[in-house]
Order: structure tokens, then C-alpha cells, then sequence
């Protein structure tokens, strides 16, 4: 299953190259599907933030009696972005020239 993250040789890479092994083939289809399967289960509901952003409070103005209250930060804040599975991303991605790309720098740069 490994060798299906190795970006160097690609998914679409050993299909190509598996294609007349339906053995292989359908060994490949199923890491993938266990690997959607593993992601799925264990990240997809995770939702990441930074620790180095500062935590800020915000405070509201006081009730003026009467009068209507109109956050004017409301525009600032984030909009939610859509979900995107990034594993599903990862599988568009062309191959990596083998021999310049550097593994370890490319998943954790």
C-alpha cells in the first residue's frame, strides 16, 4: 500500500504498469480503496489549527437601550471553506521526477 503514496511513481504510474496483471491490478484498486477508507475514518472530520496564532477575544460594545446592535467585525470573519479531501487531491498530482525529488522535503515542505 505504500507505494501508492510514493509520488515519484504515482497511482496512475502502476496502473499503467499493472495493467496486464489483473492480480496486481486489482491489488492496487484495493489499497486504494483501504487507504480512502483508512483517510476517511481518520481524518476527514479533523479540522487543524494552527498553535502559533495568538487567541483573540472579542468583545462586544455595550447595549445602547433601544437601539439595534450591528456587528461591524461581522464582515471580517472567515466564511467556512468548502471541504477538501485532500487525499483525493493528492491521486490529480502528475509523478515526481524520480531521481531530483526528494521525499522526505516534499511531504513535510
Amino acid at each position: 500500500m505504500l507505494l501508492v503514496l510514493d509520488l515519484r511513481i504515482s497511482y496512475n504510474g502502476m496502473k499503467v504498469d499493472y495493467a496486464d496483471d489483473l492480480v496486481l491490478s486489482n491489488h492496487l484498486k484495493q489499497s486504494k480503496l483501504m487507504l480512502f477508507n483508512y483517510f476517511n475514518e481518520n481524518y476527514t472530520n479533523i479540522i487543524l489549527v494552527p498553535s502559533s496564532l495568538p487567541s483573540m477575544s472579542v468583545q462586544s460594545a455595550p447595549m445602547a437601550a433601544g437601539l439595534p446592535q450591528k456587528s461591524f467585525m461581522a464582515r471580517y470573519h472567515r466564511k467556512e471553506k468548502t471541504s477538501i479531501n485532500e487525499l483525493a487531491e493528492y491521486f490529480k498530482l502528475p509523478a515526481e521526477d524520480f531521481d531530483a525529488c526528494n521525499l522526505i522535503h516534499w511531504w513535510f515542505g
